[in-house]
């Protein structure tokens, strides 16, 4: 597949941030926006959650049966659940043209976060303490709108095997993302305000050894009349909306007609990574009897604002 004037990036190092807790943060303050500028595929903060922790919060979330719906999906179904994820926390991307039920689901999600740690380690915290590290010029804080309605500070998602996300783009401003709304719906957001949307994700359990090829692949190449001309309706699963995806065999052959850089992402429990989620990006589908359990967040940026907005 040959594409016009394709926005690749042919013979240059793209290469990720890597930092683990020891890193002296000095130098890589403006992080956050070499990554909202397209410069890096990701900032990959290492053991950013003590491994330890991962296993009490996850033995918590399941003595207290958040994941709603998991206890009724047995081990030995797993592998063929038919549900893509099971969700701890408010998604607006699932309530995108209810804004109403998403602010008062979001409250309760935000009610139950402020407890819901005592004794732990808080990864909400550690999450926006790193961004306000890679944002040293900006003020991190949870989404608000301006009548004081707040967005979810986070989500955690209890991934199944065989399930994957196709490359796609999440967005509340691009209309090109995996969100299916019309730009008078998007406007009603205050989110809708940043140029940039990222992704922050926190792994707090790995699926078997061998079991994918990475945790996520990023692409270095922007939305565009090429990209858009390989948009898909998918259904991702029992439990998830219609959701705008690329088609896999267009893309690959784009990616691969153009020379456009990719990065694998690998994680181990207890890493943290940043990535710009609207621009291309893949989760390999994984094989066996453990879920892949995140936390995760978009974020809001434009190199002129102030405020850097957490959402999930």
């Amino acid at each position: 597949m040959v594409v016009k004037n394709p926005k690749s990036y042919m013979n240059k190092e793209w290469k990720p941030l890597i930092l683990d807790t020891e890193s002296v943060t000095t130098g890589h303050g403006n992080a956050i926006h070499q990554l909202a500028k397209g410069d890096i595929p990701a900032v990959i903060v290492r053991h950013a959650y003590p491994e330890q922790s991962c296993q009490a919060l996850l033995e918590r979330l399941f003595k207290r049966q958040l994941f709603e719906g998991f206890a009724g999906c047995q081990s030995s179904n797993i592998e063929s659940s038919k549900i893509e994820r099971f969700d701890l926390g408010t998604s607006l991307g699932n309530l995108f043209s209810q804004p109403q039920n998403f602010f008062a689901h979001s409250a309760k999600t935000n009610t139950l976060y402020k407890t819901l740690f005592d004794g732990l380690i808080n990864p909400i915290d550690v999450l926006y303490d790193w961004l306000a590290k890679l944002a040293v010029d900006k003020s991190v804080m949870t989404a608000r709108e301006p009548d004081g309605r707040e967005y979810g500070a986070t989500i955690f998602r209890c991934h199944m095997p065989n399930w994957g996300y196709p490359p796609h783009m999440d967005s509340v401003r691009n209309m090109g993302s995996s969100i299916t709304a019309s730009k008078n719906e998007r406007t009603q957001y205050a989110v809708y305000r940043f140029n940039r949307q990222l992704g922050g994700v926190l792994l707090l359990q790995s699926p078997e050894d061998n079991s994918a090829s990475c945790d996520s692949i990023m692409y270095r190449c922007e939305w565009g009349d090429e990209i858009e001309a390989m948009m898909e309706t998918v259904n991702l699963g029992l439990n998830e909306p219609k959701a705008r995806m690329i088609n896999v065999n267009k893309f690959d052959d784009y990616v691969s007609s153009n020379t456009i850089s990719t990065y694998e992402v690998s994680l181990s429990p207890g890493d943290l990574y940043f990535f710009r989620a609207d621009s291309p990006h893949a989760i390999p589908r994984f094989i066996g009897q453990t879920p892949r359990i995140t936390m995760a967040t978009f974020i809001g940026y434009s190199p002129e604002d102030p405020d850097v907005f957490v959402w999930s």
